[in-house]
């Protein structure tokens, strides 16, 4: 099994806590100044959180993805 790399990992949880941070900055500035002031935070926010989604969905499907054998690897390399 691979080892993960850790600046995908260190991206991800940056990702992830930038995006809840922004939420609750998002929160406040809705106490403040109202949703209709505050909506683009929260957006930003959603915008992050679904990039994070992308980026881990991709990769479970590369980890799930079968090895290739010789053959497949040499058509891989000759094609792309």
């Amino acid at each position: 099994m691979m080892e993960p790399k850790p600046k995908t990992n260190l991206l991800n949880i940056i990702l992830l806590f930038l995006s809840a941070g922004i939420i609750i900055i998002g929160v406040n500035e809705t106490i403040n100044n109202g949703f209709e002031n505050s909506y683009w935070i929260f957006m930003v926010s959603i915008a992050l959180f679904l990039y994070y989604q992308i980026r881990k969905n991709k990769k479970k499907q590369e980890e799930n993805k079968p090895p290739m054998n010789r053959r497949a690897k040499r058509y891989m390399n000759r094609n792309h």
